[in-house]
């Protein structure tokens, strides 16, 4: 790992990721504090602002590889961050103009578009800037740094921006986002991240193109629920994911920021403990993958997690919100890993990559509904009460989960 630091590229794209992580957390940060400054006792407009930065992923997701296999890449990271920190940077000037949040969501939609972009740009550079065997190392690497700006960026960032204020918030997330595009010039010469072929491009025949392969992907998953029950297994336990992300992105930080009064710091420290559930939660899998049954290991993370939501009500304090919130982060790693892992082992390598970008998809998608309902929901519902109505949805999806692992044959049921 030390070795690592030697490498300019690979430094240079991990400070460029970091920095971009903490601005992203910031973000959120001053959005969520702006938007309990303009709309105190709205459940509705933290869906709202869950919807606009997740409806990108799932618009751009079919398509986004084309411009990234035919762009430089290094020259993507540095223009995408520029363009966020302009319209980071104007944001304020848009809310005193329009007096309404309605811009910001337009705002808001363009700069976590530009985010799928970079994101992916980053992803596909690494292999140039390593050895294969260094692969594993350099990405633990950069996670590892982003891990790190995250949580600097959720709790650092709630003080900050409590601190400062929306208004200045928003002039210095602007800042870290023109420091990561500087950055991602640091990684080399300009010429060494051109595409390997150098095409005329036709925007709407490789659109097209895209778009048919990714409809073929969502094919060949269908044909895979039918025949498979380890693949039904994996996707149903999916939907937990974007629920619990769903939740913690509008109830948890409604109730925490305006319910208990603790304004922006306190939904800091709420995704600082999602994040620290999260990094032990990968800690402890590591160890729990080996002694148990990784199916289990899901069944047992679901119902737990289902029993929190549903008697959250029973506990209204901010301590138990917190564990549930520290809870969700170690199921989000117990799950994740165990699926990915299940996943890999079931899957023929010539479907493998195109179940993954399509269970991706669904991941985001599910959320966006998740996001949507919840909106809805809170119309005519309090926060308790949609906490408990989310735990009764995730008790019938583990139970789902629990009959359809039974109708996996026994020796594939022993594997898992």
């Amino acid at each position: 790992m030390i070795q690592l630091f030697k490498n300019r590229g690979l430094l240079f794209l991990s400070l460029s990721s970091g920095v971009s992580q903490l601005g992203d957390r910031l973000t959120h940060m001053v959005i969520i504090t702006l938007i309990g400054t303009m709309y105190p006792g709205r459940v509705r407009a933290f869906s709202d602002f869950a919807i606009t930065f997740s409806l990108p992923v799932i618009i751009l997701a079919p398509f986004v590889g084309v411009f990234v296999d035919h762009w430089n890449r290094r020259t993507i990271m540095f223009r995408c961050h520029l363009i966020q920190a302009i319209l980071i940077f104007l944001t304020p000037s848009f809310i005193l103009l329009f007096k309404s949040i309605f811009p910001i969501w337009i705002l808001v939609f363009l700069f976590f578009a530009l985010d799928v972009f970079n994101n992916t740009a980053k992803n596909a550079t690494v292999p140039d800037l390593v050895e294969y065997n260094d692969l594993v190392s350099a990405n633990s690497f950069i996670i590892t740094m982003a891990r790190i700006a995250t949580f600097l960026g959720m709790v650092g960032g709630g003080y900050l921006i409590k601190w400062t204020g929306w208004h200045l918030g928003f002039y210095i997330d602007a800042s870290t986002h023109l420091t990561a595009g500087l950055l991602a010039l640091g990684m080399g010469a300009n010429f060494l991240f051109e595409p390997v072929k150098k095409i005329e491009l036709s925007i709407h025949r490789e659109l097209k193109r895209s778009l048919k392969i990714f409809i073929s992907d969502l094919k060949e998953l269908g044909i895979l629920l039918i025949k498979d029950r380890v693949v039904d297994f994996v996707m149903i336990s999916v939907f937990i994911l974007p629920f619990s992300a769903a939740i913690a992105y509008t109830v948890l930080i409604y109730i925490i920021q305006q319910e208990f009064g603790m304004g922006t710091a306190g939904v800091g420290w709420l995704g600082g403990i999602i994040g620290t559930g999260m990094f032990f939660g990968g800690i402890l899998m590591g160890f729990l993958g080996k002694r148990f049954s990784r199916a289990k290991i899901i069944l047992f993370s679901m119902a737990i997690l289902a029993l929190f939501f549903l008697i959250g009500p029973l506990f209204v304090a901010p301590a138990f919100l917190y564990l549930i919130s520290f809870v969700s982060g170690a199921v989000f790693s117990f799950v994740g890993i165990a699926q990915d892992t299940i996943l890999q082992e079931d899957v023929i390598k010539e479907v493998r990559g195109r179940i993954f970008a399509t269970k991706e998809f669904i991941v985001n998608l599910a959320f966006l509904l998740c996001a949507v309902s919840i909106g809805i929901v809170s119309n005519v519902a309090k926060p308790w009460t949609i906490l408990r109505i989310v735990g009764i949805i995730i008790t019938a999806i583990t139970i789902s989960a629990f009959f359809i692992q039974h109708l996996i044959p026994v020796e594939i049921r022993k594997r898992l």
